[in-house]
């Protein structure tokens, strides 16, 4: 008779990332095999479930977010995968988001924004901040933009998300330039740099705009206005941990604390980073001009006509301002689109090169491979389970 496995789930419900985690196992069992899972709600950071201590199992999958679970996990003597990003290392094989890469798409997107003044509003309790505020200082620093950066006073009374804290996010707003594109770590934070906007009269997106983490749909339609946000690949996050465990608990051995990093899928963009801030009257109005209408075919000429200057003069204005030609704005807006069609819609390639205004196919495909190394049908089966759509 077929073994059937039972597997621990200990992984919080309260929020999106959590619940997409939970989504992508199930992804995986759906496909491949039906596990006897066992999980309760509970938050994130909440201690161990107490009915681990008596439980019967063969695996589980858990963010292992402290040493102390760790240590009870590994007294278990089951297999464990782990999808946490808390800890510079894990005892365990692990599976989780790759920080770099959603503080890269962060940093492209405020750039390309046109934002001569940038920030990030972190929080330092945890790794995968700290390593998303050190990566987008980085990046924004090669094109020669200074990142300011939001310390919050140790042991200041409420603690984090109190008023406290949200007035010292508004003193430490009021003292940044402006305009000025703020990339928060996470959904959460950037909600409470919102509120604090609010508090100052700061107008969002032209004075201050911000950009989150997670793409929480709730939480960013809530927002006033709708926050813009970074979504993680959580679903395909729990899918490779299924499909990870499934390997461990049939005997494969794995080759020590291995860690596999699953890239974000894209910036979803909403009102509070809608905005084109340059000081330049004619860059901002071709910025607008393509970001209507490149997916319509339009070419640098057709800018030209929309935004009368030289061509030359145009070309050495972006280059000055965003440090890239107008033809790389109109190609990088039509691949965003491309990206977006691939992940969240199931027409075909050919569709998706009509709609994000390419000639042909084949020449999305040149281009699309040029800028993400990848072919678009490689780019959708990577990225598609994160919508369930396999």
């Amino acid at each position: 008779m077929k073994t059937t496995f039972k597997v621990a789930l200990l992984i919080e419900t309260s929020n999106r990332y959590g619940r997409d985690l939970l989504y992508g196992v199930r992804d995986w069992m759906r496909e491949s095999d039906s596990w006897a899972v066992r999980f309760t709600e509970q938050a994130r950071r909440a201690p161990l479930p107490s009915w681990l201590r008596d439980w019967q199992g063969d695996g589980i999958i858990a963010r292992v977010d402290s040493l102390h679970s760790a240590q009870v996990l590994k007294r278990t003597r089951l297999p464990v995968v782990d999808v946490s990003a808390e800890r510079f290392a894990s005892e365990f094989p692990r599976v989780s988001i790759d920080n770099v890469a959603v503080a890269r798409l962060a940093a492209a997107h405020l750039a390309g924004k046109g934002f001569a003044h940038v920030a990030f509003c972190g929080d330092a309790r945890f790794l995968w901040s700290r390593q998303r505020g050190a990566e987008f200082r980085r990046r924004l620093a090669e094109g020669g933009r200074r990142v300011r950066e939001f310390r919050s006073r140790a042991g200041q009374p409420g603690g984090p998300g109190s008023d406290a804290e949200n007035r010292e996010i508004a003193a430490w707003l009021e003292a940044l330039p402006k305009p000025v594109g703020v990339f928060a770590c996470y959904d959460g934070r950037a909600q409470q740099v919102l509120e604090a906007c609010q508090l100052l009269g700061l107008h969002v997106p032209d004075e201050v705009a911000v950009l989150g983490v997670d793409n929480d749909e709730v939480l960013c339609e809530l927002c006033s206005p709708p926050l813009s946000s970074v979504q993680p690949n959580a679903r395909r996050t729990g899918y490779e941990a299924a499909a990870m465990l499934a390997r461990m608990m049939q005997g494969e051995k794995t080759v020590g604390a291995e860690t596999r990093y699953v890239e974000p899928v894209r910036v979803v963009e909403r009102q509070s980073t809608d905005v084109v801030s340059v000081a330049d009257a004619q860059v901002a109005a071709a910025l607008k001009y393509i970001r209507q209408h490149a997916c319509e075919g339009v070419n640098v000429a057709d800018v030209l006509r929309a935004v009368p200057m030289s061509r030359t003069l145009l070309e050495r204005k972006f280059k000055a301002l965003l440090g890239h030609s107008p033809h790389r704005q109109l190609v990088q807006a039509r691949v965003e689109r491309a990206k977006h069609l691939l992940v969240e819609s199931e027409v075909s390639i050919a569709v998706v090169a009509e709609l994000a205004g390419f000639e042909s196919a084949s020449y999305l495909s040149v281009v699309f491979r040029r800028e993400t190394g990848g072919s678009p049908y490689a780019y959708r089966v990577k990225h598609r389970s994160d919508r369930g759509l396999r």
